[in-house]
C-alpha cells in the first residue's frame, strides 16, 4: 500500500509541475522579449540564441506533455499489467515531466539571464 501512495504522489507532482512551469514560462517570456538576451550587450553566446530559439515553444511542449501523460495514467489506472509495472511507469512518466520542466526551466534562466550576462561582463 505505501508503494502506491508514493507513486501516485510522485506522478501527480509531475503532472503538476508540468502544467505550473508551462503557466510559469509562458507569464515569463510574454513579460520578456526575445531582444531581452541583446540587453546585457553585444555579444550574445550561440547558446543562449539556441535556447531562446526553442523557449516560445516550450509552454506547448509542456502542456501536451502533461496531456499524454494523463491518458497515459488513465490507461495505467485500467491496465491489467501486474501492480509492480504501473508503478514503475508511473513513475517514469512523473521523471519525464519533471525532467522537462526543469530543463526548460533552465533554459529559461540560462539563455535569457545569465549567460549573455557573462559574455559581456555585466
Amino acid at each position: 500500500m505505501p508503494k502506491i501512495i508514493v507513486s501516485v504522489w510522485i506522478y501527480l507532482c509531475g503532472l503538476i509541475g508540468a502544467a505550473v512551469t508551462g503557466g510559469l514560462l509562458s507569464q515569463v517570456l510574454s513579460a520578456f522579449p526575445p531582444s531581452q538576451v541583446e540587453a546585457y550587450g553585444p555579444v550574445v553566446p550561440g547558446v543562449a540564441r539556441t535556447w531562446s530559439a526553442l523557449l516560445p515553444g516550450a509552454p506547448t511542449v509542456l502542456w501536451l506533455s502533461a496531456t499524454a501523460s494523463v491518458a497515459a495514467g488513465i490507461y495505467l489506472l485500467r491496465s491489467r499489467r501486474p501492480l509492480e509495472t504501473r508503478l514503475f511507469s508511473a513513475a517514469v512518466i512523473a521523471a519525464l515531466n519533471l525532467f522537462l520542466s526543469m530543463f526548460f526551466t533552465g533554459a529559461l534562466l540560462l539563455a535569457h539571464f545569465y549567460l549573455p550576462k557573462v559574455a559581456n561582463g555585466a
